[in-house]
């Protein structure tokens, strides 16, 4: 198909990992702006097939729930694939409305803000550090998937097509056909299982691309801010290097310039995050809102299941479930703090040692210009959920805390039943 590749400030393509190569598996990657008609086409009909199997699966869970309301440890796992099923419906119609302005921010994204050497050596050291967690914190996610889907498995050949009380891969429940017979319980394992794919795919692809802007974003940020520490000297080294004479007025000028630069950059920085807040922020909601309930629900079917081999697949979701919202709170709390600290660089830009040596009107320019960044740097940058959630370990906090509350109401339910 004709996918967009998004291009580095040098025209290279870019290489992308394997989590955001999740976008294209699911169909939601942009495709390029002059793709052909027979690429949007195919694209839409497998994006169409891909939202019918979640339909399908999430109205088998429904007879499922409306067949058993009385069974509170049944329904509780028949929510959790409920819930997911659902958010990952919003998350597709969102991605879709949204195919152009993600196209238009990773494309802005790979030109002006991705760190590499020749940016700053000793930075770009320090992201790949920060990315090689995020990788492997990312890569984890697909644990749950694999345990799955290997249980069902091995589950179904244990009993044999010919069985006619087979597991389905989720509880659900079917009145308009015999999802037992042979021919149709195989239909209904892979359109079921494709759902446990996608799910995950696309939740890796979605949190992979956040924490990957936030990081790069906020590594954006904190080299502004050394360049603030900087200020004076390159200031210096300008004057050194050039046919100007060093003097106190042209040290000024000099001075105000490179500050000037650098509030330029600041203010095409804080329009890009600005792009990537409008387009994040659905994505923050729903994590955050579902990922409550999941953690909740999840945790209660652990409790209330047997230890089994089949309790590893339930492990392994809490622990993805949680480190999604370790993950991205570290990062959004991460934007938060360097955006505070800018504001206290410009204050800190040593601008004081010029007074001593300028005359009244260039102090009062000098002045103006300290005011001007500082007043517009008061406020940090958080990336929220529909203003909802804001994206700190603060708001994480809580979330893991009422997924507890969530929790214990449960088990309360449960016991007087």
């Amino acid at each position: 198909m004709d996918y967009f590749v998004p291009l580095q400030f040098d025209n290279r393509p870019v290489k992308l990992p394997i989590q955001v190569t999740g976008y294209k598996f699911n169909f939601l990657w942009p495709l390029k702006e002059d793709a052909n008609i027979l690429s949007r086409l195919v694209h839409n009909i497998c994006l169409s097939v891909s939202v019918l199997c979640y339909i399908g699966t999430i109205l088998g869970e429904s007879t499922f729930i409306s067949e058993n309301i009385s069974n509170i440890p049944a329904v509780a796992e028949c929510l959790c694939t409920s819930f997911m099923g659902v958010q990952y419906i919003i998350r597709i119609f969102v991605l879709l409305r949204r195919q152009r302005p993600l196209r238009k921010l990773l494309q802005n994204f790979y030109r002006d803000i991705y760190f590499t050497y020749a940016d700053d050596a000793a930075l770009c050291k320090e992201i790949n550090t920060v990315i090689r967690f995020m990788k492997m914190f990312t890569q984890f996610y697909y644990v749950p998937m694999m345990l799955i889907l290997i249980l069902y498995v091995y589950d179904v050949a244990s009993i044999g097509l010919a069985s006619p009380h087979k597991p389905f891969i989720y509880r659900m429940s079917f009145r308009w056909y015999d999802a037992q017979a042979p021919q149709q319980f195989i239909i209904t394992a892979i359109y079921s299982g494709w759902l446990t794919i996608s799910t995950v795919t696309l939740w890796t692809a979605e949190d992979y691309t956040l924490c990957l802007v936030l990081c790069h974003a906020s590594f954006r940020y904190k080299k502004l801010r050394l360049d603030l520490q900087q200020l004076l000297e390159m200031a210096r080294a300008d004057l050194k290097s050039g046919e100007t004479r060093c003097t106190n007025r042209n040290l000024h000028t000099a001075f105000r310039r490179r500050l000037c630069e650098i509030f330029q950059r600041q203010q095409l920085l804080n329009g890009f995050v600005a792009e990537a807040k409008a387009h994040f922020t659905y994505q923050i909601f729903y994590v955050m809102f579902f990922g409550v309930l999941l953690l909740c629900v999840v945790s209660f079917q652990f409790q209330n299941a047997p230890i089994t081999v089949d309790s590893s697949k339930y492990i392994s979701w809490l622990i993805s479930q949680t480190a999604q919202f370790l993950l991205i709170g570290y990062f959004g709390q991460m934007l938060m703090d360097e955006t505070t600290e800018l504001r206290n660089s410009f204050y800190c830009c040593r601008w004081e040692d010029l007074l001593v040596h300028g005359d009244p009107h260039s102090n009062k320019l000098l002045l103006s210009d300290v005011k001007f960044a500082i007043m517009n740097s008061q406020e940090p940058i958080v990336l929220d959920g529909m203003k909802f959630f804001p994206l700190t370990y603060s708001t994480v906090s809580v979330a893991l805390r009422s997924a507890v509350s969530y929790f214990m109401f449960l088990n309360t339910m449960n016991g007087e039943n």
